[in-house]
């Protein structure tokens, strides 16, 4: 896409979201502005306009990954160099002890093993505050990964950890079906619910939604915001003969709840696109089958589940 036509389609969808802002009467606060953009690109951007900013954002947020890890190893090196600094200081102050005694060779032996003792006990004690800055940069960085890897709307996996899993998994089965299931769901008429309740009442039905889906998993499978109201699911070591049976019932669970928002009773129903892993899948295969099951889902009835098959 040529720079102009971009940054035409651009300031057109800006113009949208202000103009949806003044007829709200919303103060164009930027979380307030971002939300409302993010809609209306949801809704009007087309297919390249969506690519450009996938890779505008996953750009970023490399650079912001890397920030972080230099900013975190940074912090490694200091405290590695003060405790080595600490430790070497404590040994500097016991040689200069010993340079200072008497010649008589016993009350020199007898000091020698008193302050090696001493000696020792303050190197435990040096080394102790060190794996402790050590434990604590280590927490400082499994925080910082994932951060990078949650939705923070709905506080489960985004689609970077999403891509960054699949692949993982995908690798041990170039030479063998595995048995991974990948699930597709998407919120059924989630644009009229907006519309009809707002857009707050949008978020907590996507965050209830997200916790719906984690609660009917097993620990070691997971769930993840893929974007907008769809989000998708891995099955780890899953029964194939059990697949459906798997994904209808969260289908249903969430056809059977209901959400209460500002005394209002919202209840939501899904689409269920679900496809089984193949040998020599590719992130790329995989998807496209459970997006065309999720697709005949939302094309047949909604609230449906569709298993791709052929």
């Amino acid at each position: 896409m040529k720079d102009s036509e971009l940054y035409d389609k651009i300031f057109d969808l800006h113009d949208q979201a202000i103009s949806r802002l003044r007829s709200l009467r919303i103060p164009p606060f930027p979380k307030h502005y971002k939300k409302h953009f993010d809609d209306i690109f949801q809704e009007e951007a087309d297919a390249k306009l969506k690519s450009c900013r996938s890779a505008e954002e996953a750009r970023r947020e490399g650079a912001d990954e890397l920030a972080q890890y230099l900013d975190l190893a940074h912090k490694a090196i200091m405290a590695f160099a003060e405790s080595h600094n600490d430790i070497s200081h404590v040994a500097e102050m016991q040689q200069h002890f010993l340079e200072g005694l008497s010649e008589n060779s016993m009350d020199r032996c007898v000091t020698l093993v008193s302050e090696l003792s001493a000696l020792g006990q303050g190197m435990t004690d040096e080394l102790k505050k060190a794996q402790e800055k050590i434990d604590r940069l280590s927490r400082e960085l499994q925080e910082a990964i994932a951060a990078t890897t949650t939705d923070p709307l709905t506080q489960v996996g985004n689609r970077k950890g999403f891509m960054d899993d699949l692949d993982k998994m995908l690798e041990a089965g170039e030479q063998k079906q595995l048995p991974l299931v990948l699930m597709m769901i998407d919120a059924d008429n989630f644009k009229l619910l907006n519309d009809e309740y707002g857009h707050l009442a949008g978020d907590k039905v996507l965050y209830f939604l997200a916790q719906s889906i984690k609660s009917m998993i097993r620990g070691g499978d997971r769930v993840y915001r893929f974007g907008g109201e769809e989000f998708a699911v891995i099955l780890n070591r899953c029964d194939p003969d059990q697949v459906f049976e798997i994904a209808d019932k969260i289908r249903t669970r969430i056809e059977q709840s209901h959400l209460i928002y500002s005394g209002k009773t919202i209840r939501m129903t899904v689409s269920v696109g679900v496809t089984v892993h193949r040998r020599g899948d590719t992130y790329e295969t995989i998807l496209e089958r459970a997006d065309d099951a999720l697709y005949r889902a939302k094309k047949s009835r909604k609230n449906c589940t569709i298993i791709f098959d052929s």
